[in-house]
C-alpha cells in the first residue's frame, strides 16, 4: 500500500548504506550492475517503463545478478502535477508492472516517484487498485541524487566522487541515489560517469568499513512488507462478498462486518488466488457450470485460481478455469456466468485505507476537542 509521507533510510544501522539507481535501464545500467555484483554489493534499480519495455534483457541480467527492480513510472512525469492535471498517475504505474514484474525477485513491486515528488493525493489515487495492494513506497532518501547535475555541467567525476562522499559520511547510513540513465534529459544521456564515480566511490566507501543492502532488506521496510492488507468486495447494491459460516460464502454482508475481509495472492500472469476471513482459499466446482463457490481450500489448485479482470479504476471480474465468471445467484456466489457480460462487477475498497483514514479521522476529532477546550479556557480567562 502506498503511504501518505515518503520512505526513507534514517533507522538504518550506522554505516549501512542502501544504494539505488533511477532512470533506466539504459546503456551504462549493465556494467554498473557487473561491476556492484563483482563487489558483492546488490542495489535497487528504478526503472522507467518506457526504457524498460525496449530492454528486457537488461531487466533479466539485473534480476540474475541479485538487484531488486522498482517502479518508477512509465514516462516519468511529476506526480503531484499530474494528478492535479487529470493525468493518470494509475496507469503510470501498472504499464510498468506489465513489464517488470517477471523480473522483480520479490511478492512486492517497491515504487519511488519521480524526482521524489508526492502527495497525499497521489497516494490516495493509487490505493483505490486492487491492482496496487501489493506496492510499497514511495522511497525518498537520504544522500540526493547530484550526479546527473555533475555530468550536465561537464563537472569531473573525481569532484562527483568527492561530494557524494562527503554526503554520505555527514549523514552516516541511509539511502543513495544515483542515475544509471537521465529520463528526461536527453543532451545529458551521452555525458553519463555514474560507472566511474562507482569505480571511484565504493573501494572508498569499502575501505571505510561500509556496507550495503537492498532496499528490500531494511528492516522498517520489512515490517510494511509484511504487514497482512486485507480488502473488501461488494456488488452494485450495497452487498458485500462475506463468509456466513465454516466454509461458505454469500453476497449479502453488511459493512463493516469483519467476515467481509479479503486477501489477495497474486500468482503472475494477471492470475490471482482469493482468501475468505476463514483464511481459506475460494474454490469452483471446476468443470461444473453451476457451482456454488466455497472458501474451503488449504492450497491452491486450479480450481482456486482466477483471472483479474479490471473494470475502471477500482472494479473488478473474476474469471474462473472452467471459462465462467463469478456471479450472484439468489445472494450466493457462484460460478454460474457463461459470458463476461453475466458477470458481476466487483467493487474493490482497501481495508488498510479506510482504518488508517478513520484513524486519521479521530485523531481530528480528538484535536477538534483540545481546540474548544483552549478556547473556553481562554473566554473564562476574560470574564
Amino acid at each position: 500500500m502506498y503511504q501518505s509521507n515518503s520512505l526513507n533510510g534514517t533507522e538504518l544501522p550506522d554505516k549501512t548504506l542502501c544504494l539505488t539507481f533511477d532512470d533506466g535501464p539504459g546503456i551504462h545500467t549493465p556494467e554498473i550492475a557487473r561491476f556492484l555484483f563483482e563487489h558483492h554489493i546488490k542495489a535497487t534499480f528504478f526503472v522507467v517503463g518506457k526504457y524498460a519495455y525496449h530492454h528486457p534483457e537488461i531487466l533479466l541480467q539485473l534480476k540474475q545478478m541479485n538487484h531488486l527492480i522498482g517502479n518508477h513510472t512509465f514516462e516519468h512525469p511529476d506526480m503531484p502535477y499530474y494528478v492535479s492535471a487529470d493525468g493518470n498517475v494509475l496507469d503510470q504505474v501498472l504499464r510498468t508492472d506489465t513489464i517488470i514484474k517477471p523480473y522483480v525477485d520479490s511478492p512486492n513491486i517497491y515504487f519511488r516517484a519521480p524526482y521524489g515528488k508526492w502527495s497525499a493525493e497521489v497516494a490516495n489515487e493509487l490505493n483505490q487498485s486492487i491492482l496496487t495492494l501489493n506496492h510499497i513506497g514511495p522511497f525518498h532518501w537520504e544522500i540526493a541524487g547530484v550526479d546527473c547535475y555533475y555530468w550536465q555541467n561537464n563537472w569531473l567525476v573525481t569532484d562527483a566522487a568527492e561530494r557524494y562522499l562527503t554526503d554520505i559520511e555527514r549523514e552516516g547510513r541511509g539511502i543513495i541515489v544515483m542515475h544509471d540513465d537521465i529520463a528526461d534529459m536527453d543532451v545529458v544521456k551521452p555525458k553519463n560517469q555514474t560507472l566511474d564515480l562507482l569505480k571511484i566511490l565504493i573501494p572508498q566507501l569499502l575501505e571505510l568499513g561500509y556496507k550495503f543492502i537492498r532496499l528490500d532488506e531494511i528492516e522498517s521496510v520489512k515490517k510494511i512488507a509484511a504487514e497482512k492488507l486485507v480488502f473488501t468486495l461488494h456488488n452494485k447494491k450495497g452487498k458485500y462478498i462475506s463468509l456466513i459460516n465454516e466454509f461458505d460464502l454469500e453476497v449479502e454482508g453488511k459493512p463493516g462486518n469483519p467476515n467481509n475481509l479479503l486477501q489477495l495472492e497474486d500468482l503472475g500472469y494477471g492470475k490471482v488466488a482469493v482468501k475468505a476471513a476463514n483464511n481459506l482459499y475460494f474454490s469452483t466446482g471446476g468443470d461444473k457450470t453451476f457451482e456454488v463457490v466455497l472458501a474451503n481450500k488449504i492450497i491452491i489448485t486450479e480450481n482456486e485460481t482466477f483471472d483479474l479482470i479490471p473494470v475502471n479504476a477500482n472494479g473488478v471480474i473474476l474469471r474462473c478455469t472452467n471459462g465462467n465468471y463469478l456471479s450472484v445467484n439468489h445472494g450466493k456466489l457462484t460460478s454460474q456466468a457463461q459470458f463476461i457480460r453475466q458477470a458481476a462487477i466487483f467493487k474493490f475498497a482497501n481495508h488498510n485505507l479506510q482504518v488508517k483514514n478513520e484513524l486519521t479521522l479521530n485523531q481530528k476529532f480528538l484535536l477538534f476537542k483540545k481546540q474548544v477546550l483552549f478556547i473556553k479556557s481562554k473566554l473564562l480567562q476574560k470574564v
